[in-house]
């Protein structure tokens, strides 16, 4: 993984980091990830990471003015996977007959929604290993933003695999119905 300081800072220096490590991690103000048994240490994201982030915060707030689907959120916010991974999406949606995965500290489970927002320092993460644990775990739709190309790869799992959904211009949305995303008015307004 490009660009990702990793840390082992399990009691256990041979063997994986679990999610009993990860809940005794001290505060040191840094934001970790456990990836494949391996504390990651991941950037800040950069400016038009941020500008995304908030234009789609600004899109679901919208839509959950009107809707009452479930429960966004948004990084940094821990959904654990399995015992090797917990992941801080960027963005992330439970419907609401399934917010019994919500607990106070974290998503436990596989949310319907997830979104990640591609950086230098995340792309292999984003596109390859968060993609396979996602698609593994039974995450219903997974959205990669690409700023540079100014695009999103939709992707909605189907027979147990992600397979990409092809679009013109508006994305008609498999979990959260009702919500239409025109992608050239979305980046336009960056």
């Amino acid at each position: 993984m490009k660009n990702i300081i990793t840390q082992n800072k399990s009691k256990y220096h041979n063997k994986p980091a679990t999610v009993r490590d990860y809940d005794h991690l001290d505060d040191d103000g840094y934001r970790y990830e456990l990836i494949q048994g391996v504390l990651s240490m991941a950037p800040s994201p950069i400016r038009i990471h941020q500008k995304i982030l908030w234009k789609l915060a600004e899109l679901f707030m919208n839509y959950s003015k009107t809707y009452t689907a479930g429960e966004f959120f948004f990084a940094p916010f821990d959904v654990q996977f399995n015992d090797k991974n917990i992941f801080q999406p960027d963005l992330l949606f439970v419907s609401k007959d399934r917010l019994d995965i919500i607990t106070e500290k974290r998503v436990v489970g596989a949310p319907d929604l997830i979104i990640e927002i591609l950086s230098e320092s995340s792309y292999e993460l984003d596109t390859q290993i968060k993609y396979k644990v996602y698609e593994e775990s039974g995450v219903q739709e997974y959205w990669i933003v690409d700023p540079n190309k100014k695009s999103i790869i939709f992707y909605q799992l189907i027979d147990k695999s992600f397979k990409e959904i092809p679009y013109d211009n508006e994305y008609p949305n498999k979990v959260l119905n009702n919500l239409t995303i025109n992608l050239q008015n979305f980046f336009q307004s960056l």
